[in-house]
């Protein structure tokens, strides 16, 4: 049973809307929910490699101070003072405050001068950083500092934590003066972290860590302080992702790794930056529960703006399909009148006037059109035949007129045969119907043929293996100079002295590719053709030009393989080693 126009756009349009609106959430929690997350956690990721960014440059900062500190002469001198040496160790503790101890350290251990006199003359034989110092410039990871806390920070309740650097001083001799260590306040890092996450809304609550190079938690919330999480950042370094952390809540987590910065190395710390799932996705909430609630209304009123509209739209359709069954009886043109309507009416009852005619003077006019361009291509071959056929007497009168024994004939002949080859691939177009797809077995075919007058002796056969393979004209123009090159250099070289034998083509079309063969059983060509000669060139530029590869067989005699792949691309112009 039919259903009329008005019932079907009314169903129609509230169906739309309905369906837009479910599509719509369903959207937003599949596709335009995940964008947004991934949008908050680009953000959040940013923000983690800002710090990890700070963190890499303010170590390099300190690490570079160390160095350019062994290498001042009032350091590294063999004659400098200690009141020298302790008043650079001083500038630079009181340029950068987070230094929270400077001192240079004797070679047998004995620390000589430090920063505000802090252990002075102290052996530091049993501390690790000193025996790193020795043998080059030392980072080592964050530690908590209990001795020289007390005696830096004695009104501080917790201990310190410090990050040490350590490098050799030499003198100019390359003599080992000592060591230049520094306790680097952990304080500097939390600094870096507050500078980062200033610029995120607070409401957001994010919270920031940095892991040592083994996943546990160097700053950060006080409860997962020395805790290891290696799970949940390894899970989602280099993005952002909802994790499940170990106090059982879900959080939008980001990781980014130190990777050091110029000279210095890094630490392998990471930086990662949680951010609580109910609070990072509440605007993906927000956003659906508003687009539900205005697309139920919005369906609602399709429907009814959908039934008064079909009403309107379909009185104009019923007036021409009664327009068009009256006329259809006689075949006559249906008189389709201007309803008024909307133009589109009118433009409609025009097209359908139009369009018997419209189609069949396309018709004449395409087969036109197509029989000239038929006969301007198929004279186009013929002329490009001719022409190469006046080029190759040309180039043979000029040919005999030098002596047998001159190069150059030799050459010029070499060029007029291929410029032969290439008329006859014309000529076989001119003598086909389709102009796009050449038959490659039926020219090689011909080729042989006219090469056989050039055979050494009547004791040598030239024999031709090719079935039926249709190929472009751009593929089948170098593959026949190939062939042409290959059968010319078997009947000048594989045969000497009168001697006998046979030279063979063989085309085989694959599904995968195009295989030619030129073999002879001749006295072979271990390692290929002939160097340095312009077929030679020739051949190698033709395979590179249609994407094939060339190999060759000196079992018995010489075969030369010639391998196209079905799906190479199409062969560009011709080479320049033609005209050579």
């Amino acid at each position: 049973m039919s259903v009329s126009l008005r019932t079907m756009l009314a169903a129609c349009l509230g169906g739309v809307g309905l369906a837009f609106t479910v599509g719509t959430a369903v959207l937003l929690h599949a596709e335009a929910g995940d964008r947004m997350q991934r949008l908050i956690g680009d953000q959040l990721h940013q923000h983690a490699d800002q710090v990890a960014d700070k963190l890499d440059r303010g170590m390099f900062e300190r690490y570079r101070d160390l160095l350019v500190a062994t290498s001042l002469d009032s350091v590294r001198s063999a004659g400098a003072s200690r009141d020298s040496r302790r008043a650079v160790l001083q500038r630079l503790k009181d340029t950068y405050p987070d230094y929270a101890w400077i001192g240079f350290i004797e070679p047998n251990g004995i620390l000589q001068v430090a920063t505000d006199r802090v252990l002075e003359g102290m052996d530091v034989n049993a501390r690790g950083w000193w025996k790193q110092g020795l043998a080059g410039p030392y980072v080592g990871d964050v530690h908590d500092a209990i001795v020289l806390g007390k005696l830096l920070y004695a009104n501080r309740a917790e201990p310190p934590r410090f990050v040490d650097l350590a490098s050799p001083v030499h003198a100019e001799d390359g003599t080992l003066l000592g060591v230049i260590a520094a306790h680097l306040s952990w304080d500097w890092a939390a600094e870096v972290e507050r500078s980062v996450l200033g610029q995120v809304d607070k409401a957001r609550h994010v919270e920031a860590m940095i892991l040592a190079g083994d996943d546990t938690v160097i700053l950060g919330p006080k409860a997962l302080i020395g805790q290891r999480v290696g799970a949940v950042s390894a899970a989602v370094a280099g993005s952002a992702t909802i994790r499940t952390w170990p106090d059982g809540a879900d959080y939008l987590t980001s990781t980014a790794a130190t990777k050091g910065y110029r000279s210095y190395p890094g630490l392998a710390w990471k930086v990662v930056l949680r951010e609580p799932v109910t609070l990072a996705l509440a605007p993906v909430r927000d956003m659906r529960n508003r687009v539900i609630a205005w697309g139920a209304a919005g369906s609602l009123l399709a429907v009814l703006i959908g039934y008064l509209l079909a009403g309107w739209i379909s009185a104009p359709l019923r007036a021409m399909a009664r327009a068009v069954g009256g006329a259809g009886a006689t075949g006559a043109r249906p008189a389709l009148a201007a309803t008024g309507h909307y133009a589109e009416i009118d433009t409609l009852s025009e097209v359908m006037r139009a369009y018997l005619d419209e189609i069949r003077d396309g018709e004449r006019r395409l087969k036109d059109s197509l029989d000239e361009k038929t006969i301007l291509l198929h004279e186009i071959h013929h002329r490009v035949k001719n022409n190469l056929q006046v080029i190759y007497g040309l180039m043979m009168v000029e040919a005999r007129r030098l002596p047998k024994e001159d190069r150059g004939r030799a050459r010029m002949e070499a060029v007029a045969r291929r410029i032969t080859s290439m008329g006859r691939l014309h000529e076989q177009l001119y003598m086909s119907g389709d102009f796009s797809r050449i038959d490659l077995g039926e020219h090689l075919l011909h080729l042989c043929e006219a090469l056989s007058d050039l055979r050494p002796s009547e004791a040598v056969t030239l024999r031709v293996e090719a079935g039926p393979a249709t190929c472009s004209l751009e593929l089948a123009l170098p593959l026949g100079l190939i062939a042409n090159e290959l059968v010319m250099n078997s009947l000048k070289h594989a045969f000497p002295e009168g001697r006998g034998g046979t030279v063979t083509v063989v085309l085989r079309d694959g599904p995968d590719e195009l295989l030619m063969e030129v073999g002879d059983d001749g006295v072979g060509c271990a390692g290929g053709l002939p160097t340095g000669g312009i077929g030679t060139t020739l051949v190698n530029g033709l395979v590179r030009q249609i994407g094939g590869t060339l190999s060759f067989v000196t079992d018995r005699g010489c075969i030369a393989r010639v391998s196209v792949p079905k799906a190479r691309q199409a062969v560009p112009a011709m080479p320049q080693t033609l005209a050579a």
